[in-house]
Formats: structure tokens, sequence, C-alpha cells
């Protein structure tokens, strides 16, 4: 009842604007035989009024739900026009013509596209939280592993046997860490999370780095790589450690999907203002149904039974999406059974800047001995990953304590008094930024240097702890020899970046 007065009021609306008995058209049997939805009433209504004005009047076009006697909505789409008349009096309406359709079928087939479509951008959401998270618990365990490595390093193994066994673990070590950051930088991609650190670099310098890179793979597999690189530097805008990633998963791809003894080309070359990077592969090749697909995210190839060529099936993503945010295009050419090519262009430098200075490359651990000693305090609730961190700190020569949860990391520090703190952020009790401000804000213990150790490097993630009150933000599993230049800085009186990682 209610919604068929509602409809005469309408009706009424419009007949009295109007200096006659009737609406023409089916406008008014659809008026008439059912009400406009609430919700939608006041938009019908400004929709008939901007109709049906005197002056410089638009069409009447508008969808609406109308109610029907059951109380269901239906959706219709109602065009109309309003004719006007010009007398002694003026200009005024005189009638009204129009088209009722019925949409709901239509409406509601869009109803649930829109639905499939936040059910996907959910289900997207929470598939780059999961891989967000996978990498961070997975570098849990990583971190302990590698400073145990780190440690057996340094004792003379003189057994073959147990030489080999330490080699391989630190190189699937690596590999499982090339793994995690592979996750790591997917996630932040897709999501617009990374951020480059562009400055002028040198193709020929991103290329020696890939290639001592993966030169571990290239030797296992057997492959001859052949490297063209013109003598006269051709200059990009790049962030090096982005562009040393593109070149090295290109690099891996060809090695793991090539059979054992292939060859592997690799070219510099500039063309125009373009600086062409190719690299071609006596592989398997991809196959014609792939090929279009090659760069989505999770593809892969054929696979043996035994999976030899290894990976998640995200490089070849990465190595586009990193191209993309860097200016360049990436493109394949490929007939299976044949081999690949891969062929990467980006924007060369037109004007001769000067490079910046960088802070001098990480050369291997000879040594842990440092040239000054601190007392250190050790906090993190994964108990393997602070022993380790302990014993290699101990080595160094540094006077070592343990804490393993927030309010015991703060009676440790009244206790010890240490110089420098190594704080995880994940600690049970208090977390580690709780922590951080609690030091800062007293008077005796403000003064100790805090190390951020955590598997979350993000920018915002950085600028948290720096808030917290951290003077420096390392991500696990930070390499012994990066916590070793942030000391050796902090006895210097300098400040040293850690170089950027992944999340």
């Amino acid at each position: 009842k209610r919604g068929r007065a509602l409809a005469q009021d309408a009706y009424n609306d419009l007949r009295n604007r109007t200096s006659v008995d009737h609406v023409q058209g089916p406008l008014q049997s659809a008026l008439a035989a059912a009400a406009c939805h609430l919700e939608d009433r006041e938009r019908v209504h400004d929709a008939m009024a901007a109709a049906t004005r005197l002056d410089n009047p638009i069409a009447y076009e508008v969808e609406y739900r109308v109610v029907h006697p059951d109380g269901s909505p239906h959706w219709v789409f109602v065009k109309g026009r309003a004719n006007f008349e010009n007398g002694p009096a003026g200009r005024r309406l005189l009638s009204f013509d129009g088209t009722i359709a019925d949409i709901n079928g239509r409406k509601l087939a869009e109803e649930a596209v829109r639905e499939s479509a936040r059910a996907l951008a959910d289900l997207d959401r929470r598939k780059d939280e999961f891989l967000a998270m996978l990498s961070h618990e997975l570098r849990n365990p990583i971190a302990p592993i590698a400073n145990a490595l780190q440690i057996l390093r340094l004792q003379k193994i003189e057994d073959p046997l147990q030489q080999q066994a330490h080699t391989i673990l630190e190189r699937q070590v690596g590999q499982l860490n090339h793994l995690v950051d592979d996750l790591l930088d997917v996630s932040r991609i897709t999501t617009g999370r990374v951020q480059l650190r562009q400055d002028r670099i040198a193709m020929g310098t991103i290329v020696e780095r890939a290639i001592e890179t993966t030169h571990p793979l290239l030797v296992k597999r057997r492959h001859e790589l052949t490297v063209s690189v013109p003598l006269q530097p051709i200059w990009v805008h790049a962030d090096a450690a982005r562009l040393e990633q593109v070149v090295v998963n290109l690099l891996t791809n060809a090695a793991k999907y090539t059979d054992e003894g292939g060859h592997i080309w690799l070219t510099v070359q500039q063309q125009g203002d373009s600086a062409v990077l190719k690299v071609r592969d006596t592989g398997i090749g991809i196959s014609p149904e792939l090929l279009p697909h090659i760069f989505d995210l999770f593809t892969q190839g054929e696979r043996s039974l035994d999976r030899s060529q290894g990976g998640l099936g995200i490089g070849l993503c990465l190595v586009q999406r990193l191209v993309d945010l860097h200016g360049g295009t990436v493109q394949v050419d490929s007939v299976l059974g044949q081999g690949s090519e891969f062929v990467v262009r980006l924007p060369v430098m037109l004007t001769a800047l000067p490079p910046s200075l960088s802070a001098p490359t990480e050369s291997s651990l000879t040594s842990l001995t440092s040239a000054k000693c601190y007392r250190v305090l050790v906090v993190d609730d994964n108990v393997d990953a602070a022993q380790s961190l302990s014993m290699l700190l101990k080595i160094a020569g540094h006077d070592v304590h343990l804490a393993y949860d927030g309010p015991s990391a703060l009676e440790a520090a009244l206790a010890v008094r240490p110089d420098v703190m190594l704080l995880d952020i994940g600690l049970p009790g208090l977390t580690g930024h709780e922590v951080a401000r609690r030091i800062r804000e007293h008077a005796t213990l403000k003064n100790i240097v805090l190390i951020a150790m955590t598997g979350y490097g993000q920018e915002a993630d950085q600028q948290s702890s720096r808030n917290a009150g951290f003077d420096y933000h390392l991500v696990k599993p930070a390499d012994f020899a990066q916590v070793q230049r942030v000391l050796a800085a902090i006895g210097a009186g300098t400040r040293v970046t850690p170089p950027e990682r992944s999340l």
C-alpha cells in the first residue's frame, strides 16, 4: 500500500506540472503499477526534475528498482522526453513520453560479475598476505642455519666428506634464501610496494655481478657461457640490485631449462637510445601454448618427473615487472626443442651525469675478529637464531648476553648495560618496538645502540623501527658480515646503510 501511495504521489507531482490530465506511454502504467524503491526514489525524482525543467532540460534516462506487490525489487530502465509548448503565458510543460524496459536479468548478471571480482580481489589480497607471511616464517629457520654454517666455516674441516657436506649445505641455504626473496619480491611488486633506488650504472657492471652470482649453477650443469659486452660503457638509470636480479633470473632460467653441457649466450649492445640485453640458450624451448603466458605469475614449462629444474614459476614474472618499473620492455622468442631468447630493452642515459659515491662492496669474510669489542645483548624468541648469532659474536671477540622475550630483554638491559642490542621485533610479552621505546625513555639506557633484527623490511617497517628508536634495521637472515659492518661503523662513529632487502 505504501508503495502504491508513493507511486501515486510521483504521478500527481508530474501531473500538476503539466496542463493535461495524462502522461503518455508506458511510463504512466509503470508509475501506477509499482513504486520506485525508497533508496532510488530521490535519484529518480532528480532525473525527472532535470528532464522537465523549462530551461535547458536534459534527456531522461535512469535505471532504478521498482518494488513488486510481493515486495521483491526489480530493475527497470526508463527513457523519456519532455514535450514543451510556447504560449502567451510563456513556455510550459505539455507532456512526457517515455518507454520502460525490463533489465533485471542484466543487472543481476552485472552484480554477479562484481561479486566475482570482489571475491577475486579478496583472494589476491589474501594470497599476497600469505606469501609475505610465508616468507617471513621461512626466514626464521634460515637465519640460525646460516649462522651455524658461518661458524662451521671458521673451523678447520679436514675430512673431504665433511667439506663436501658443508659446501652442499651452504649452496642449498643460498638457494632457499633466494626462493624466499623471490616470494617477497613478487608480493611487493604486485601490490606496488617496491621502491627503486636508481642511480647511474654501467650495464657491464650489472652483467659482471649477475655472472658471478649464477656461476655455481652454470658450473654445476656444465654449461658454456659466451658473454659479449662492448668496451665502451652503456649507462642506464637503474636500481643496480634490481637490474642484477633481472639478469640473474634470465641466466638462471636459461641454465635450468637447458640440458647439461648446453650453450648460453649473453650479449649487451646499444641500439639507438636503448640498451639491449639478450640471453639466448640451446634449451628445451617454450611451447606455443605457453609462450603468451610465460611472464605470468606461477607459470612453468613442462617438467620432468624429478623436477630437476626447480623453482616456483615466479622468476620471469619478476623480470617483466622489474623491467617495466625501469621503463623498459622484455620479449621472448622461442621454438620448442630449439632454445629460447629473451631480449630486454632499457632506456640509456643520454646525459653525462657523474656516478654517485656508493658504499664499498662486501668482500668475502676471511676473519671475524672485530677492531673494537662491545658488550652485546642479543634478544630473539627463536632460541637457535639467538644462540647461533651469539656464538658468532663471541668468536668476533664481543661480550655477549642473551634474552628470549620482551620483559627479559628489559631486565637484561638493566643488569648488563650493553653497548649494543640486537633486537628481534616479534617478541612475546613485549614487542621489539615496545622494548625499544622503553629503552629510549630510560635515563641510563637511552644511549644503547639498537639494531632491529626482523623478517620484515618494507619502508613502512623500517619507518616503524625508526619511530620506536632503533638506529639500524637489518632483515633476517642478515649475513654476519652485515652485522660486523654495522658494528664497525658504530666504532668509527659513522653510519652505514645496510643493503636493501625485501620485506
